[in-house]
């Protein structure tokens, strides 16, 4: 026998844990730990027989124990032998066999498993910690860990529904529930986690049970459970005796919820008393649902580091205790968070500069003397591969290593990691939920977070308080490229100080969700029905925008009892004084009928909300169910008369380029009502129907334009407004609030609005007018632009970089000819016509046969077979508008003049007015039209002037100007006159109006127009040159980041020096007046049109 361990001379002896396993189950393993690794005293130390010639070293322990020591695989227990200690090739020492184990292992589990929970009773000490906890007395739980179990038990008095507690990753979330495992002796408990690295993790802590008795939280007498893990979805019932034997079982979700499990839920819960969900921002998944209905009886408790769900939806359930970010940090919970911003714009070299920094600072971390480890964080598997190859060659001395679910060996990979072998990790999103390495410091963010709920998962992961040699964690991310949910832009802002906004962003949850929790936390649950009624949370009523409205000059919320049907049971009742709303649940049965049974009854669920507006001095009703007007609970909370007849179609005010979808009409004959209701191109008809004697509208649908974005709108006489949108409940109130301001607003003329609706005919004729502009689809123009990409003949062009123009009309023939055109080709891309036919449809004719192809995600056609189901929008200078074979116009629709003195003269000396782009065949032109106008913007001190001539341009100049209480956004389009001097040419206004026209979709969509600018500028990039002709990429980062928090004031301007204030022409006059008309209609802004004196 080699000199070792074996044969050193001995005063004590270190024990490792005994425990028993795995013992083997068709779906998994199990273990039982007997106790602890301990050092003992050696009390006698002598050589015994373990066969007739063979001797090995056998010690006495202080307990009276008597171990065989051995390198041998096998020994058989002698006489009077306890147990047998292997030493392993690394020097080791691990158990061969044990006496205990082999008794246990002899028995059922079952009652070993009930023999653990007898010890559990009575035995958990509610000692909390006492900071810095440093003396063995002043040990015990945390106050998160404190009130979390509190929680549990209070809500346990009194509910059986589903319990959620939020806790930060790092604050005790598994010592929790650790503990309540061992207060509430659970004979069986089931713990469902996302990943396989989390089960062993989870597996590993209950094995052992944590920290509790370091932390004196239970005594030495408390026996281990018994505890399985599921490797392998259960096919039938009789492969769930591992959920028997085991006090404590884990388990993933594909493995518990997914497949032949399903058929093995029932039984399931009728083992199991306990479910406990961790990460649960998992469980909308709609496999997850199945488990947890299937639970639904037992006691379910959630745990998650952030009550929104990867989808940003709300954790279903009720959060029975929340501790915050904010208060985590305050405790010392966390450490700080230093972000390393870079700005790389090029997307092939951002990877490469995103490493860079990474592991500069990981070698400097390294080199003072904190023993970091790195995460690179990317979205697939793919470019997590490739991300792998850039650290490989960066910095093979650090071992790089990729961990991602489809490779093999994961968990040895991630032991790699712990034990510094490698110092960087290439991963898919995460490492992988509840994975604890506290070493990992340093976050490369190379594929950003789409969701609050992961990233608070992530940044969790890097800030855990502990080990003293371990500093400040980090994170890198490229603030160039904010392809990222809008509440994480401010997060990855340039000048963020990301402690206090990592704190800001876990209270608020994220920024949209802000007046939603503020909502949440001011309302008070009053009155409880059904308490296992399923899913019935405040966090999750999003009702569908509609509502009745009545007078009021007072509100008595809690009387609505009064005015209640005796048939609607109460299930939930909130109420908010400080938004003066109250809402509630309801459910009715009724007994179906086309049943004698009894049994049978069909079973209603509505939500009802009432919210008193004291400006407007009216009370908002809103149900799902529509069966009445509700009008003796409006009576009863102080309600007076209903809003309705012709007023209610005040609604439809303010609303530009209003077009019906559908308008019913009620008609008054001399012995009945008849009801018409009227759609598409039949709209006209009704609009007719209702001037006549004993006519009146009824009801009516569509959609437009307020406050610069597209809204839909539905009104009826009878007193109700709605829209398609849905929502939560506050955002459902500020939309009632903005409808009842304008149905108590006398200046809301609703003869005029009608009047000014733009009607859908068929299209039998071309309009006898010019055509102002022509542009995509809306199938198009309300998707980011940036995922449309077209190609002819392989090869590609951005959509972003080209345009459709109008290339002649044929009147006799119906006919409009149009081109797609784009500045890198002399040629059109493909030429195309548009026949229209009235009620027979269009038909879309392609001219040139260039077979245009368009591709979109994965999808891809032709153009021109994309034209014929979605053609695109003309529109002419009388605003009517042809959309394939149906044209829109109102009314009163005709020739709008703008008058002279709308036109702003400038001084144009030196400049040549016959050259409009300061670009012309890679010569930059100083006396240019453009040329003039930037630097005038530039001196009025605007942040941003971009050059954005070309195919595609949102405007020739966009100028942003970031102000205190502000972005000040200016769209700039310029046009070159048709002579060295100015005149009366019409074609010198129709291109620029065309161009005004066109951009009016942008000041709505900030963000979409500064990626635009971002992409055109990378797109069209030319040495020597940039198309920043005031400020630079950085300045946008700003800009993106304000626009969270700051209103956009757009402008529109048109500047065309070919025309004079005193020389406009009729024609002239009417093709501006078109343009100034659509965008006051659409946005709501004035155009200001820059003329020569």
């Amino acid at each position: 026998m080699e000199q070792g361990l074996l044969d050193m001379p001995m005063g004590t002896i270190n024990l490792p844990d005994l425990i028993v396993g795995p013992i083997t189950y068709p779906i998994g393993k199990a273990f039982k730990l007997v106790r602890k690794g301990r050092t003992e005293e050696v009390r006698d130390d002598q050589m015994v027989n373990i066969s007739p010639q063979i001797k090995e070293r056998c010690v006495t322990l202080g307990n009276g124990e008597k171990i065989i020591l051995s390198n041998r695989k096998r020994i058989e227990l002698p006489e009077g032998v306890d147990g047998v200690l292997r030493q392993n090739d690394d020097g080791s020492m691990s158990w061969s066999s044990h006496r205990t184990t082999n008794d246990i292992e002899a028995k059922d589990l079952g009652p070993i498993s009930d023999e653990a929970v007898s010890s559990w009773k009575d035995a958990v000490s509610y000692r909390a910690e006492i900071p810095p906890a440093e003396a063995d007395g002043d040990k015990g739980l945390r106050p998160p860990q404190l009130g979390a179990l509190f929680s549990v038990g209070a809500h346990w008095s009194l509910y059986n529904q589903a319990g959620t507690i939020v806790m930060p990753t790092g604050t005790g979330k598994t010592e929790t529930m650790l503990a309540v495992l061992v207060a509430h002796c659970i004979p069986r408990l089931l713990i469902a986690v996302p990943s396989k690295a989390l089960r062993a993790q989870t597996a590993e802590k209950f094995i052992t049970l944590g920290l509790l008795r370091t932390l004196n939280v239970i005594p030495e007498s408390v026996e281990y459970p018994v505890v399985g893990i599921i490797e392998r979805r259960p096919k039938s019932s009789a492969e769930l005796q591992i959920f028997r034997d085991c006090n404590v079982t884990v388990g993933v979700m594909s493995s518990l919820a997914g497949g032949t499990a399903r058929d093995c839920h029932l039984e399931m819960s009728k083992i199991v008393d306990t479910l406990i969900v961790d990460e649960a921002h998992h469980i909308g998944a709609k496999t997850w649902q199945g488990l947890k209905q299937a639970f639904s009886s037992n006691r379910i408790l959630q745990f998650t580091a952030t009550p929104f769900r990867n989808d940003g939806k709300l954790v279903d359930g009720k959060v029975i205790y929340s501790y915050g970010l904010k208060s985590a940090q305050k405790d010392g919970y966390f450490k700080p968070i230093q972000f390393v911003p870079v700005h790389e714009f090029d997307d092939a070299r951002a990877d490469q500069v995103i490493a860079e920094a990474a592991v500069e600072k990981l070698r400097s971390d390294i080199a003072a003397g904190h023993p970091h480890l790195m995460m690179a964080r990317c979205a697939t598997v793919a470019r997590a591969t490739e991300v792998a190859k850039i650290y490989e060659d960066l910095a093979p001395d650090l071992k790089p290593l990729l961990i991602h679910s489809d490779l093999d060996g994961v968990d040895e990979r991630v032991e790699a990691l712990r034990r510094q072998v490698s110092k960087i990790v290439i991963c898919v999103n995460m490492l992988g939920e509840g994975v604890d390495v506290p070493a990992l410091k340093i976050a490369a963010i190379h594929d950003k977070h789409k969701s609050l709920a992961v990233l608070l998962q992530f940044i969790g992961r890097f800030t855990r308080k502990g080990d003293p040699s371990l500093s400040d964690a980090t994170v890198i991310a490229n603030i160039a490229n904010p392809d990222v949910s809008t509440a994480l832009e401010q997060l990855y802002s340039e000048d963020s100080d990301w402690n206090s906004i990592l704190s800001e962003l876990s209270s608020d949850a994220a920024i949209e969700h802000a007046a939603f929790i503020r909502f949440l936390e001011n309302s008070t649950l009053s009155e409880t029905g059904d308490e296992n009624a399923p899913g019935v949370s405040e966090q999750s009523l999003k009702p569908t925008f509609s509502t009745l409205f009545y007078y009021a000059d007072q509100f008595h919320p809690k009387r609505f009892h009064e005015g209640l049907s005796k048939k609607y049971e109460m299930i939930r009742v909130w109420h908010n004084e400080e938004s003066q709303t109250a809402y509630f649940v309801t459910r009715a049965r009724e007994r179906v009928k086309w049943s004698r049974s009894k049994e049978l009854e069909h079973i209603d669920w509505n939500l009802f909300v009432l919210h008193y507006d004291p400006k407007s001095k009216l009370l908002y009703l809103a149900s799902s169910s529509k069966e009445s007007n509700f009008a003796s609970i409006a009576t009863a909370v102080g309600a007076k008369d209903q809003v309705a007849g012709e007023n209610m179609f005040r609604s439809l005010g303010n609303i530009g380029r209003l077009v019906f979808n559908n308008l019913g009409v009620t008609k008054h004959g001399r012995r009945n009502l008849s009801f018409a209701m009227y759609t598409g191109a039949d709209v006209k008809q009704a609009l007719s129907e209702t001037e006549k004697q004993g006519s009146r509208k009824s009801n009516i649908a569509g959609y437009g334009w307020e406050h610069g974005s597209q809204i839909t709108i539905g009104c009826s006489y009878k007193g109700r407004v709605w829209s398609k949108a849905a929502g939560t409940i506050p955002k459902f109130i500020r939309w009632a609030e903005a409808v009842g301001a304008k149905l108590v607003d006398e200046t809301i003329d609703t003869k005029s609005i009608i009047k000014n609706v733009l009607i859908p005919e068929y299209a039998t004729e071309i309009p006898d007018y010019e055509v102002l502009n022509i542009d995509w689809p809306v199938e198009i123009l309300s998707k980011s632009e940036e995922r449309f990409t077209l190609t002819v003949d392989a090869k590609e062009f951005d959509l972003l970089l080209t345009e459709l123009v109008v290339s002649s009309i044929d009147r006799p023939n119906k006919s409009i000819s149009f081109a797609l055109v784009t500045d890198s080709e002399e040629d059109p891309l493909g030429q195309y016509s548009i026949i229209v036919k009235g009620e027979g449809g269009f038909q879309i004719k392609e001219l040139n046969n260039s077979n245009v192809r368009l591709r979109f995600g994965n999808a891809e056609l032709s153009l021109a077979e994309f034209f014929r189901d979605y053609p695109p929008i003309i529109r002419f200078v009388d605003l009517s508008e042809i959309d394939g074979n149906v044209i829109l116009k109102a009314e009163n629709s005709g020739l709008v003049e703008i008058a002279p003195e709308r036109l702003e003269p400038w001084d144009w000396t030196g400049v040549d007015i016959t050259k409009e782009s300061i670009w012309k065949d890679g010569a930059e032109r100083r006396q240019s039209i453009q040329w003039k106008v930037a630097q005038t913007y530039i001196e009025a001190g605007f942040d941003v002037v971009f050059d954005d001539d070309g195919s595609g341009e949102a405007a020739d100049l966009v100028c942003l100007k970031l102000a205190d209480d502000q972005i000040n956004l200016v769209l700039v389009h310029c046009k070159y006159s048709g002579a060295d001097k100015e005149g009366r040419r019409v074609k010198d206004v129709v291109e620029v109006a065309s161009q005004a026209v066109r951009s009016a979709r942008w000041p709505g969509k900030l963000k979409d127009l500064l990626r635009h600018i971002e992409v055109r500028n990378r797109r069209r990039a030319v040495p020597g040159r940039s198309m920043f002709l005031a400020g630079e990429q950085v300045d946008l980062v700003r800009i993106r980041k304000a626009e969270r928090f700051l209103p956009v004031e757009p402008s529109i301007v048109i500047v065309q020096p070919g025309l004079t204030q005193a020389g406009i022409t009729r024609d002239q006059s009417v093709v501006l007046g078109a343009a100034v008309e659509y965008i006051k209609q659409t946005l709501g802004v004035d155009v200001d049109i820059v003329c020569s004196a």
